[in-house]
């Protein structure tokens, strides 16, 4: 039992931290690329 908890927990704190890197790249790359997405864009 006390495997399948750790695999979860290991799990969960891998989903989540990939999430949470993710987030952060995107909010600070987005904006410097908004000009040229919006163009793609259209």
């Amino acid at each position: 039992m006390q495997d399948v908890a750790k695999q979860a927990v290991r799990e969960y704190v891998e989903n989540h931290s990939r999430q949470d890197l993710l987030s952060s790249v995107l909010d600070e790359e987005l904006p410097r690329y908004a000009e040229a997405l919006e163009r793609l864009g259209k």
